[in-house]
């Protein structure tokens, strides 16, 4: 749905769109661009003001919402990456980007901005500016996570279930709670559901069984 000006859209021709997903403009000078064998499905992309860009890797699985609302704001999503249920959103000026072969659960959201105004009272200067956020390769988001605005994620981390990441989490960590807070490092992960015994290719000792936070290794 178009209801503005100049708008592109460039969607690669084995694209698919399933689950009443759409693309709507409201706004002028706004591009659209898809990768090769991207699926999306029930979500809404949604350009809602003007000179504003989405771009969609290729071999991406997207369920959610993607809306850039205010002017000059930008989503980029790398290659390969899932995302269950997202909402990301741009209530200012500013740019959110993921990286490539990222795993997002359910109920998921993020923003570049509070979306009012913290003041001040003296002065009546802004408290809160928009800022941008990033999350580099292969990040997984566990169910509920909250990724405010200035949030930087390294590669290779994970965000366990609930938390809210408010500054920065290092390449290759496990963080959780809120604010979230790295309680493990030297992680990596798999989409895959590995035995117990394997990781990796590599045969896994005793020291790296060790429970996490009370859970116990076996679980």
């Amino acid at each position: 749905m178009d209801n503005g000006h100049n708008n592109q859209v460039d969607i690669a021709p084995d694209f698919a769109c399933s689950g009443g997903a759409r693309i709507v403009f409201n706004g002028n000078n706004n591009h659209v661009i898809i990768g090769e064998e991207t699926v999306i499905s029930a979500g809404l992309i949604e350009m809602r003001n003007h000179d504003s860009v989405i771009r969609i890797g290729a071999n991406c699985r997207l369920a959610g919402s993607f809306r850039c609302r205010a002017q000059n704001t930008s989503i980029l999503i790398g290659d390969c990456t899932t995302t269950m249920m997202a909402h990301l959103s741009l209530h200012e000026a500013g740019t959110i980007t993921i990286g490539e072969d990222c795993m997002f659960s359910g109920d998921i959201m993020m923003d570049v901005s509070d979306m009012h105004s913290i003041l001040d009272a003296e002065t009546g200067a802004r408290l809160n500016p928009a800022q941008d956020i990033e999350i580099g390769d292969h990040v997984w988001l566990a169910q509920g996570v909250r990724i405010m605005k200035g949030a930087l994620i390294g590669q290779h981390s994970v965000i366990g279930s609930r938390s809210m990441v408010m500054g920065a989490i290092p390449s290759h960590s496990l963080a959780v709670g809120v604010p979230a807070r790295v309680v493990r490092s030297g992680i990596t992960w798999d989409r895959r559901r590995l035995g117990a015994k394997k990781m990796l290719g590599t045969q896994v000792t005793e020291g790296m069984l060790e429970p996490l936070d009370g859970i116990s290794a076996g679980e």
